[in-house]
C-alpha cells in the first residue's frame, strides 16, 4: 500500500524550455513506429516505452502504451504468476540498451532480485527459481514486436506458470469490447471469470512459514482466474480510435485474464505462458495500436479550481500538443443570471515546452470585480471558477477538519447522519511485536523491544486516540505527531474556532455534521496526543509505529474494525483460538519500537507544539504532554548526522516557544552557524522563536538568508509553467509542495519584507488545479469545481473519496508523459496522508485568507 518514505530514485532530469525556445511549427508527420530523442518508440499520439520505469508493484515498468494521451497498457513482462499482486516476486532490470542502428531496444532482466528477497521497505519472498532473460522491442512500420529470449530452459515445474504478459488499464475498458479470433465480449465492471485447479488442496487455515508466518496476503486463497477467452489475436475496444489495439501472439497462445479476481486493484491481463524448453525466440508478439491520421491532442486550460483573491495574481496555463499551433485567443467570460459575458480576450504567452507539451500563460491579474468566471479557448470552456475575497474561505479547507480527520479516526465508532463510515476498531491495541523482524511497509524490530515487555506481550494504554494512516490502517509515529503538530500551528496562527463535529471519547463515538460545543480542532489535536502521549506512557518511550501482523488484514479497505476481534490477545489464558485469523496468529495489531534520533526529535516538536493550543481545553493533557516532550528531550543520545541536529534544532524552538526556559534558547544560539548553514531546510523553524530569542546578529543573519533564498524562489519560478520550481517522479510532487509552502509562510511572517508570499500561493494554486495532464482537477477532494473522484483512501473499493482528504497527485510515466488517472488504487498519483499531505492544505488556504485579506497590497 502506501510507501511514501520509499525514494524510488526516479526523479526525471527535465531538460526544460523557457520562452522562445520552440515553435508554433508543426513536427512533419512521420511514417511507422521509430526511437525518438527520449529513447521510447513514437508515432503520431502513440507512445511505447521500454523499462524506463521499473516499478511493476506500482503498474509502471516494462513494457508501457500511452496512446492518444492515455496510457493504455502497462508492465509489460515475464511474471511468474497468473495475475500478480502487489507482493509478488519481480525482476531485477540488469541493464537497458538503445540501439538506434537497429532501431531496438533490449532489456535483461533476472530472477530474483536479492536486494527485496526477505528485506527492504515491503520484503518480497522469491521461490526457489534462478532466471535470466533478454527482452527485445523493435518497429517494423505500423507494428511493434516484442521477443523474449530465455538464457537457459525453464526448469520443468516451471514450464508454463512463468508468462510473459501485458496489463491493460481497467477502468477506460469497463463497458468496451473485444474479440480473440473467433471470441468476443464485454470488459465487465465487476470481476470475472473465476476457477479452482481441479489438482488443489483444500482451503489452508493456517500459514505457518518460519519467520514469513502470515506475510503472504490471500494464502488461504485457491480460487484463480479463467481465462476470458484464449487465441492467437486480440482487438481491444474495436469501436473506439484512440483506443483500438492489435496484439497477436507469433508463437503460441494469448490468455485474456481478469486480474480483479485475485486483487481489487488487478488489471486485465494478457499473458502467453513459456512452453517448457524454449528458450530464444519463447515468447513471440506483435503489437499494433491503431494511429489516427492526424491526431493532435486537445488543449488544457488549468487554473484553480476555486477561484481567485482580487488582489493577488491571476494565471491560467495553457497546456497544449506541440505539434498543433494555438490559434485562438483565450476569452476571460463572466457568469451571470443572462449566461456568459465576455470581459476580454487576448492571446496567451507563449512559456515553452515542458515534458512532452507546449505551455502558455494568460494572466488575467488585471481582473478584480467579484463574480463568477470562465476561461475559453476556441470550443474548450473550463470550469467555472469565483473571484471573491472570501474566495479560500468557503468550502475550502473546511472539508479537512469536517470530514477527512473524523474519519480518519481509529478508535472510534464513525457515523455521518445515515451513514456508518467506519466502526470503533482495534480495542485489543496492542502486542509488542516480535524482535528480528523486518515487517512490511517498512517496520523493522531490531534484536531488543527496547522496553520491559516482550515479544507477543500485551501492551496496556494503546487504544486511545489516533488516525488511520490514510489508506492504511496504520499508526506512524512521524504522522501521528505531525498531524499533531500541523493543527497545533493552524491554530495558533489562525485560531480556529469551527465547530462541525461531535467527538465524544469516553464512548468512543464520531459523528459529522453535529456540532457540540467545542472547536473541531482541539479536539482532533487531542485526538492526536492520546495516542503519541499515551504510547510514551505505556512503552516509557515513544512507539514506531502500530500495525496488522499479516498481509491479509492490511490490504483490507473500508471499515477497518473488522481487522480484528477487538479482544485483547493472552496467551496464558489460552485464547489463541478464539482469537486466531486464517493466518494462524493473534489479529490484535502489533507496536514496534526503534531507536531513531531525528524521528524521536521530530515527535519531541510536534507534541511540544501543542501545550499552548491544549491549555485551557485539557488543561491535565497539556501537563502530560509537555512532561513527555521533556522528558524526551533528556534522553542521552548520540547525534551525528544533519537531518539528526536540523529536527533536534526543531524540539529546541517548540520547547522554547511552549516554556520559555533559557536552556533551549543558550541551545539554540549555540547553533547558529548550524542554522544558517541548513537555513533551506530548518530556517523556516527558526523563524517560529527568532524575535523572541533576543539577538539581533542571529535576527539579521537569518533575515539576509530569508531574502537570499526568496530571490533565488522568484528565479526558479521560471523553472516550470506553473510558477515552482519541481522534477516529475514516480511519486506526485503535492505533498512535497505543500510542505514547503507551510515552511515558506513562516519564513513570510518573521520577515515579510525580505520574503515573499508569491510562491505559497503558486503552491496552493498548483493543488487546487493549476497542475500538469488532462485532468484539469484540484488535488484537494471534494474541494471546488472539481476534484479527484476516485482516491487512495479506505472507501477505495467504491471507486469513491473522503471530503477533505489531499492526494499525492500527477506523476510521471518515464520519460516524458504526466498522468493522474481516476483509478483509486495508484497509491503514487491517488493516496492520502496523514502528518501533513491535508492538514498542510489546509493550513496554506487559511494562510491565503489571512495574506491576502489581513496585508496591505504591495
Amino acid at each position: 500500500m502506501h510507501t511514501r518514505q520509499i525514494l524510488f530514485g526516479l526523479a526525471l532530469s527535465t531538460a526544460l524550455s523557457g520562452c522562445g525556445n520552440s515553435s508554433d511549427t508543426p513536427a512533419p508527420s512521420q511514417s511507422g513506429f521509430a526511437l525518438n530523442d527520449q529513447g521510447y518508440f513514437e508515432q503520431q499520439g502513440v507512445g511505447l516505452m521500454v523499462f524506463q520505469d521499473t516499478s511493476p508493484e506500482s503498474r509502471q515498468s516494462g513494457l508501457i502504451l500511452v496512446s492518444h494521451d492515455n496510457r493504455l497498457a502497462s508492465n509489460g513482462d515475464l511474471r511468474l504468476e497468473l495475475t500478480p499482486g502487489q507482493w509478488s516476486p519481480v525482476p531485477r532490470l540488469l541493464s537497458r540498451t538503445v540501439d538506434r542502428e537497429k532501431g531496438e531496444i533490449v532489456a535483461t532482466l533476472k530472477y530474483p532480485d536479492e536486494r527485496q528477497h526477505r528485506t527492504g521497505f515491503n520484503p518480497l519472498d522469491y521461490p526457489d527459481l534462478t532466471l535470466e532473460y533478454d527482452l527485445r522491442v523493435r518497429a517494423e512500420g505500423d507494428d511493434l514486436l516484442v521477443q523474449v529470449d530465455l538464457k537457459s530452459p525453464l526448469p520443468e515445474e516451471w514450464a508454463g506458470k512463468v508468462g510473459f504478459q501485458l496489463e491493460l488499464y481497467p477502468a477506460d475498458l469497463f463497458g468496451k469490447s473485444w474479440i480473440m479470433d473467433d471470441a468476443t465480449g464485454i470488459f465487465p465492471r465487476q470481476p470475472y471469470g473465476v476457477t479452482v485447479p481441479v489438482d488443489s488442496t483444500p482451503a489452508p487455515k493456517i500459514v505457518s512459514d518460519g519467520e514469513r508466518a502470515g506475510l503472504v496476503p490471500l494464502a488461504h486463497h485457491r480460487a484463480q482466474p479463467a481465462p476470458l477467452a484464449s487465441g492467437q489475436r486480440l482487438t481491444v475496444a474495436p469501436e473506439s480510435d484512440p483506443m483500438r489495439l492489435q496484439i497477436e501472439s507469433l508463437k503460441g497462445e494469448l490468455q485474456l485474464l481478469d486480474g480483479r479476481v485475485q486483487h481489487q486493484n488487478g488489471w486485465f491481463t494478457l499473458r502467453s505462458p513459456i512452453e517448457a524448453g524454449a528458450t530464444t525466440n519463447a515468447v513471440s508478439w506483435r503489437i499494433t495500436p491503431n494511429v489516427v491520421d492526424g491526431w493532435a491532442r486537445e488543449p488544457v486550460i488549468q487554473h484553480s479550481m476555486v477561484g481567485y483573491h482580487p488582489e493577488q495574481n491571476k494565471v491560467a496555463v495553457i497546456e497544449t500538443d506541440p505539434d498543433a499551433p494555438l490559434g485562438d485567443p483565450v476569452r476571460l467570460l463572466k457568469l451571470d443570471a443572462s449566461g456568459a459575458q465576455e470581459v476580454f480576450s487576448q492571446a496567451p504567452t507563449l512559456w515553452g515546452d515542458f515534458l512532452r507539451y507546449r505551455y502558455y500563460q494568460f494572466d488575467f491579474s488585471s481582473v478584480q470585480e467579484e463574480g463568477l468566471y470562465q476561461l475559453a479557448l476556441g470550443d474548450t470552456r473550463s470550469h467555472p471558477f469565483r473571484i471573491a475575497r472570501n474566495v479560500y474561505d468557503q468550502n475550502v479547507w473546511q472539508p479537512t477538519l469536517e470530514y477527512f480527520l473524523p474519519v480518519q479516526m481509529g478508535h472510534m465508532r464513525v457515523k455521518e447522519k445515515y451513514k456508518l463510515w467506519h466502526d470503533d476498531s482495534h480495542r485489543d491495541d496492542a502486542l509488542m511485536a516480535p524482535t528480528d523482524i523486518n515487517h512490511f511497509d517498512g517496520y523493522i524490530q531490531g534484536s531488543s523491544t527496547l522496553t520491559d515487555f516482550a515479544p507477543g506481550e500485551h501492551v496496556p494504554g494503546l487504544t486511545r486516540g489516533g488516525w488511520y494512516d490514510a489508506g492504511d490502517e496504520d499508526f506512524r509515529i512521524e504522522s501521528q505527531s505531525g498531524e499533531v503538530f500541523t493543527l497545533s500551528a493552524a491554530y495558533d496562527e489562525f485560531g480556529i474556532q469551527h465547530d462541525n463535529t461531535l467527538i465524544d471519547q469516553e464512548l468512543r463515538l464520531t459523528e459529522l455534521r453535529e456540532p457540540d460545543g467545542r472547536p473541531d480542532i482541539l479536539q482532533q489535536i487531542e485526538h492526536g496526543l492520546l495516542t503519541v502521549v499515551g504510547g510514551y506512557e505505556a512503552l516509557g518511550r515513544l512507539y514506531r509505529g502500530i500495525i496488522v501482523p499479516t498481509l491479509t488484514q492490511y490490504v483490507m479497505g473500508g471499515d477497518f474494525s473488522g481487522q480484528t476481534d477487538n479482544l485483547i490477545y493472552d496467551k496464558t489464558l489460552g485464547r489463541q483460538e478464539r482469537t486466531a485469523t486464517h493466518s494462524g496468529l493473534p489479529d490484535d495489531r502489533w507496536v514496534f519500537t526503534e531507536e531513531n534520533p531525528a524521528r524521536e526529535f521530530d515527535a519531541i516538536a510536534n507534541i511540544a507544539a501543542s501545550v499552548g493550543p491544549m491549555r485551557g481545553y485539557d488543561d491535565d493533557l497539556a501537563e502530560r504532554t509537555l512532561a513527555a516532550a521533556e522528558a524526551l528531550w533528556r534522553v542521552e543520545r548520540a547525534v551525528d548526522s544533519t537531518t539528526e541536529r536540523n529536527e533536534q534544532i526543531r524540539a529546541a524552538v517548540e520547547l522554547f516557544r511552549t516554556t520559555g526556559k533559557a536552556e533551549y534558547r543558550s541551545f539554540l544560539l549555540n547553533q547558529r552557524d548550524h542554522i544558517l548553514d541548513q537555513f533551506r531546510q530548518i530556517g523556516w523553524a527558526v523563524a517560529r522563536v527568532v524575535h523572541e530569542l533576543d539577538d539581533p546578529a542571529l535576527t539579521g543573519a537569518m533575515r539576509n538568508a530569508a531574502a537570499e533564498y526568496d530571490r533565488e524562489l522568484q528565479q526558479k519560478m521560471n523553472a516550470t509553467p506553473y510558477g515552482l520550481d519541481f522534477e516529475m517522479q514516480l511519486w506526485g510532487r503535492g505533498w512535497t509542495l505543500q510542505h514547503e509552502g507551510v515552511a515558506q509562510y513562516f519564513l513570510h511572517k518573521a520577515f515579510p519584507e525580505a520574503f515573499g508570499k508569491e510562491y505559497l500561493l503558486n503552491i496552493l494554486h498548483y493543488v487546487l488545479g493549476t497542475n500538469p495532464g488532462a485532468n484539469a482537477q484540484s488535488y484537494a477532494t471534494g474541494v471546488g469545481a472539481k476534484s479527484k473522484r476516485a482516491a487512495y483512501g479506505l472507501n477505495r473499493m467504491d471507486y469513491s473519496y473522503i471530503p477533505g482528504g489531499v492526494i499525492v497527485g500527477t506523476a510521471l510515466i518515464q520519460p516524458d508523459f504526466p498522468e493522474l488517472k481516476e483509478f483509486p488504487y495508484l497509491w503514487q498519483q491517488s493516496e492520502y496522508v496523514l502528518g501533513g499531505g491535508a492538514s498542510n492544505f489546509m493550513f496554506l488556504a487559511l494562510a491565503a485568507d489571512r495574506l491576502l485579506n489581513a496585508e496591505p497590497t504591495d
